[in-house]
């Protein structure tokens, strides 16, 4: 139904299938109101022009993995300018704003 890249293991508790970022975007319907685990480098406020905001609030950052980029619902409870560059594994429920695909976080897991 929906093609991921791989899935990951939290914790050593249950197996998540990761999804991208690309395939959200473009699945964005289908993707509404549904959980997702991601791995995606935290950008803070430095997101890339292409990205596109849908204005939730005045504090929305980003994510970017190597199939593009999403906006999250303020700083996804990270700090802007120290956490931005580190990688995480985002669990999120998708949700949609102006016609747009955003990340509302439930949690990071810093990737190291």
């Amino acid at each position: 139904f929906f093609s991921s890249c791989s899935s990951v293991t939290l914790n050593g508790e249950a197996s998540f299938r990761l999804e991208t970022i690309g395939n959200i975007k473009k699945n964005c319907n289908r993707f509404t109101g549904k959980e997702v685990v991601i791995r995606a480098k935290y950008m803070g406020w430095n997101c890339p022009v292409e990205c596109r905001n849908p204005g939730i609030t005045r504090s929305d950052s980003c994510i970017v993995d190597s199939t593009g980029c999403i906006y999250l619902e303020a700083t996804g409870g990270l700090d802007p300018l120290t956490d931005r560059g580190k990688r995480y594994l985002f669990k999120s429920i998708v949700k949609k704003f102006n016609n747009t695909c955003y990340l509302k976080v439930v949690k990071a897991d810093e990737i190291r």
